[in-house]
């Protein structure tokens, strides 16, 4: 057996006994006269006997019935007995009750004793208990975002809330401190800031470069270089409304050929638009363009006819005009309806044995209306067409050469507008265009035409653009009623660091003269570079290439081009 266990058994045993003693001693305060001793072996003393005689064995006897040789002893065990237990001497029995019978043993294991976790930290008695009215939750403090917070700062101080306003969260938010905002990362560090005119941002840049040009009159034979300087003046300017829009895109340059003054020609670009929104779905909206170009002296346009007569100046091309509309949309149909007006005129051209040709009898003026519809099907797909009907009346019935260059026109286009996503965007149409001139020995200019823009940045660093035109222009070459000019160009730009540049450029146009065998194609490749030192200062230098293929005798050139030069901006 065990240890344990026999240890565990001996003091059952031993409190049994002691139990069994206790209960044998217990003085019986009720019990009758006559009862028998609860003690076996043990005669009951004589009821009439005083207190303190001896009994038959001659032992002194107690008046609770103690055992032989231990005085007291019974006495003392019912007396401890009847506190631990809480046996009062009626609680124990009545009259004429049974003996108790002995305790029952508990031979279990005892519970271990389970020690509390004490509270950490420990409660002082001087803070109050949280949650109290003493400490209670902080302010509710709804986000800067949420429909709570935009509506009370539309409320003024102390003002009721109105009906339905929304209740405040349920969540508390400790209040935030206020922290010092960290400084924002600009995208485009280097770029102008331009400065305020009221709600207008205005940009302005100048730019002046130094190079050379190895055929400044574009010319197939006598061909001489010079060096020359380049001056180009920029201004953007932006609105900054909430509803209506402004912007104006204007360019203006000169090129000064130092060793061949004959060359030296200007040339510029801009465009002007305004929107005024009526109502949500109604917009006015006008517009306005202006070019500035001179015709190469080996153009068939200036062309003498004889043999060792040349043209010594430039003929200056301006054309501007504008235009007006109304655009209204029904869901997601889009209307628009546009008038406009255009005037071009011509500079008379000089030939080296002292005559001239007398272009500005070709000047003209030129009204037009546009219609066009488009229908979203999708945040991603617009299509849409367009319908265009003009007419141009030139100043004089009859040109230099006894044609009568009066017309009218149509042109019909349908496409699409296309977004795939932020990096990529496209405008693509195709249609048909033709023109009809008062005299008829002019055949109609006419044929397919194709217009295309297309917008890829593959990388933040990288920008494509792909872009694709056809015009039909006027001319005054003998038998040819116009020309249809289809041109696509291509430029690559990609940002080596965050202020240098270098972009790529390359375009091809095919000319051609419809009532006459001339033909030309010319392409052009040429490269970039764009250091910025500043905000304000830039570093740029550029290579062009051209190249002009003829069917026209002596009308082919080659050009090479080198710049580098500095750019003011704000």
């Amino acid at each position: 057996m065990p240890p344990e266990r026999a240890k565990r058994r001996a003091a059952s045993q031993k409190l049994l006994a002691l139990l069994a003693l206790a209960a044998c001693a217990s003085p019986l305060d009720a019990a009758p006269a006559g009862a028998q001793s609860l003690r076996p072996g043990v005669a009951p003393p004589d009821a009439t006997a005083p207190a303190g005689s001896q009994n038959g064995s001659g032992a002194e006897t107690s008046g609770g019935g103690d055992l032989p040789g231990a005085p007291g002893l019974g006495e003392s065990l019912g007396k401890s007995l009847e506190t631990s237990l809480d046996l009062t001497p009626g609680a124990r029995r009545g009259a004429g009750a049974a003996p108790l019978a002995p305790l029952a043993a508990n031979y279990g294991r005892p519970r271990p004793k389970t020690r509390l976790p004490k509270r950490y930290p420990p409660q002082r008695a001087s803070a109050p208990p949280p949650f109290s009215p003493q400490n209670p939750l902080p302010p509710l403090e709804p986000y800067r975002s949420s429909p709570q917070a935009r509506q009370a700062l539309r409320l003024r101080p102390g003002a009721d809330a109105p009906a339905g306003y929304p209740p405040p969260p349920t969540v508390a938010a400790a209040p935030t401190l206020k922290t010092k905002p960290k400084a924002r990362v600009e995208d485009r560090p280097y770029d102008p800031v331009g400065f305020g005119v009221g709600s207008l941002r205005l940009t302005p840049s100048l730019e002046a470069s130094y190079g050379h040009d190895d055929n400044p009159n574009r010319l197939s034979s006598g061909v001489k270089g010079s060096s020359l300087l380049r001056t180009d003046g920029a201004l953007t300017v932006r609105s900054d409304w909430d509803r209506h829009e402004f912007q104006a895109d204007l360019r203006l340059g000169y090129s000064d050929y130092f060793d061949l003054q004959d060359a030296s020609r200007p040339d510029g670009t801009g465009t002007f638009k305004a929107r005024y929104d009526v109502t949500k779905d109604t917009a006015l909206d006008l517009q306005g363009r202006f070019s500035l170009d001179t015709q190469r002296p080996g153009s068939p346009n200036v062309a003498s006819g004889a043999q060792n007569v040349t043209v010594t100046n430039r003929p200056i091309i301006l054309s501007y005009g504008d235009s007006a509309g109304v655009t209204q949309k029904f869901n997601h149909l889009q209307l628009s309806l546009r008038g406009g007006y255009d005037r071009t005129d011509y500079e008379d051209a000089h030939y080296s044995d002292g005559t001239s040709l007398r272009l500005s009898t070709t000047n003209y003026t030129a009204l037009y209306g546009t219609g066009r519809a488009e229908y979203e099907i999708g945040p991603t797909v617009t299509p849409f067409v367009e319908a265009t009907l003009d007419k141009r009346v030139h100043d004089s019935d009859i040109d230099v050469f006894g044609y009568k260059r009066d017309n009218h026109g149509m042109a019909l286009r349908g496409g699409a507008r296309v977004k795939v996503s932020d990096l990529l965007r496209a405008e693509a149409s195709g249609g048909y265009a033709e023109r009809s001139y008062s005299d008829s020995r002019l055949p109609k200019l006419r044929g397919p035409t194709i217009d295309a823009e297309i917008l890829y940045t593959p990388t933040p660093l990288t920008t494509v653009t792909l872009r694709g035109s056809t015009t039909l222009a006027e001319t005054t070459t003998t038998g040819a009623s116009g020309i249809l000019i289809r041109t696509v160009s291509a430029q690559v730009s990609h940002d080596l660091l965050r202020n240098l540049t270098i972009a790529g450029t390359g375009s091809y146009s095919f000319s051609d003269y419809q009532g006459s065998d001339i033909k030309e194609r010319s392409y052009a490749a040429g490269v970039q570079l764009e250091y910025k030192l500043t905000r304000s200062l830039s570093i740029k230098g550029s290579y062009s290439h051209e190249h002009l293929h003829s069917t026209t005798q002596g009308a082919d050139y080659t050009a090479n081009v080198f710049l580098i030069g500095l750019k003011l901006q704000h």
